[in-house]
């Protein structure tokens, strides 16, 4: 398996360590001595496990990815600096962007701009899958989402989709990307074309946010 790279190592000006997690290891453990690019962020680092997030296995991680996407990972080094993050977060001022290749149906437009606005719902076989739930949507689907409403740009050319969000749900832009009729190219979820064995085409390329020490706007792309 690819190792992690490290995009930023955390220093005095720089509070957190972005990580670049390769497909198919874990953004975090689940338990203790499990392996993730967070495991092994934290034994390049030390530091790391000095800060308490969520779940104490998790240290300060703030942006995790699914085990089948490539992309950033953002963690705290210091527990101020994860409370300013934490903070950014939930004011919408943490950004992600997400590049993926998706499977254009015959005859659909492929030139295009929109953002999709909803709630979701675990669907599917033992909720692996999850649903947008839109304002017009059935009573039943109201019935089984959450309160918060999540939002996905999405930019489409040719078979290339471009996504933004700030705070994000579990698949929100595999499951916003397949709605609008894109879905990803070899995800199993949410492609019915999709065959086991192929590769998952979608990476989190880029993230923006303040910069806890020196509060200014900084960004990481890969």
């Amino acid at each position: 398996m690819a190792e992690i790279r490290v995009i930023q190592a955390p220093d005095a000006e720089h509070p957190f360590a972005v990580i670049y997690k390769p497909k198919g290891l874990p953004s975090a453990p689940l338990k203790e001595g499990e392996d993730s690019a967070l495991s092994r962020a934290a034994e390049i680092f030390p530091q790391l496990k000095n800060v308490e997030g969520k779940k104490k296995v998790e240290y300060g991680l703030l942006h995790r990815i699914d085990t089948a996407t490539s992309g950033l990972l953002l963690v705290a080094s210091t527990q101020e600096s994860y409370g300013f993050l934490s903070a950014l977060q939930k004011e919408g001022k943490f950004v992600k962007y997400y590049r993926a290749v998706v499977d254009v149906p015959k005859g659909k437009k492929t030139e295009k701009e929109l953002t999709l606005v909803s709630r979701f719902r675990p669907f599917g076989e033992k909720g692996r899958k999850v649903k947008p739930v839109f304002e017009d949507g059935s009573a039943a689907d109201k019935k089984k989402c959450g309160n918060k409403v999540y939002s996905t740009y999405i930019k489409i050319e040719g078979n290339r989709a471009v996504c933004r969000i700030t705070e994000g749900y579990r698949h929100q832009v595999r499951a916003h990307l397949a709605f609008c009729g894109f879905p990803i190219c070899g995800d199993l979820l949410y492609n019915e074309n999709a065959r086991p064995g192929e590769e998952l085409k979608f990476e989190a390329f880029r993230i923006e946010f303040v910069n806890p020490a020196t509060g200014k706007l900084c960004f990481y792309e890969c």
